[in-house]
């Protein structure tokens, strides 16, 4: 099974009798708020390539959740994302024994550890280039800039790796499950970022050990601002981090 349909699975059940009351995409982030008062974000995927806005039949506020769902088996990325910020919503507020700190106090580097990075996390970059042997920060062609390396170079470097984090996002790019094909010796894999699902049992037959993502405090803060194409520095006041073991 797939990742996007283990989610499906997952949240479907907590889905039926709720709707989406408020749906804003925006430049870097999707928020939705249910009417159950669950409001959850998944970073907006934008692909020129394929196709610039959703289809004039194509309606999210006010429709049930669960058919809003199933938007997670679509080719259309601004409907993935919507779908995964509902999914986020209905998985980040269950009752979970998540553990708050900093996700390095979690998986404790060590001076010899060769870390793998997918995607730029520039906060832990800063904390990570001293403390280890090795960091390789792996970015799309369009982001890359200096000591970053192209995702083709992924298959030299994964398998070496001892630490490695994953960006949330590719979940909604579904690149995630080829990735972690190439993990080989690491003793812990982190999936992070604002779009990641608290679900460990979406992640149990993965060699992910830890999720770190988000719960959202303030709705109508978060609804704002995403509305205003806020990044992440400026919806983090009304969001909770949170870790939570595989």
């Amino acid at each position: 099974m797939r990742i996007e349909e283990a989610l499906l699975e997952a949240a479907l059940p907590l889905a039926r009798g709720k709707v989406l009351s408020r749906v804003f995409i925006g430049l870097g982030y999707t928020a939705v708020k249910l009417s159950s008062g669950w409001c959850g974000l998944a970073y907006t995927l934008f692909e020129p390539r394929c196709c610039d806005y959703l289809p004039p039949e194509v309606s999210f506020q006010h429709r049930p959740a669960d058919l809003v769902l199933r938007h997670l088996l679509s080719d259309h990325p601004l409907e993935r994302s919507v779908a995964l910020a509902t999914a986020n919503a209905i998985l980040n507020s269950r009752e979970l024994p998540v553990l708050e700190g900093d996700v390095l106090e979690l998986v404790r580097p060590h001076p010899e550890d060769q870390v793998a990075m997918v995607g730029h996390f520039e906060p832990l970059v800063r904390k990570l280039s001293k403390r280890v042997k090795s960091l390789w920060i792996f970015e799309k062609g369009e982001r890359l800039g200096p000591g970053l390396l192209p995702e083709t170079e992924m298959p030299v470097f994964l398998p070496q790796a001892t630490l490695v984090f994953v960006t949330s996002v590719t979940i909604l790019n579904r690149t995630l499950e080829d990735i972690l094909e190439q993990v080989r010796r690491a003793r812990e894999v982190v999936l992070l970022g604002p779009s990641t699902p608290l679900a460990p049992e979406v992640f149990g037959d993965l060699p992910v050990s830890l999720l770190s993502g988000v719960r959202v405090k303030d709705p109508e803060k978060i609804l704002a601002g995403v509305a205003e194409a806020k990044g992440f520095r400026g919806l983090k006041s009304a969001l909770e981090k949170v870790n939570l073991r595989v």
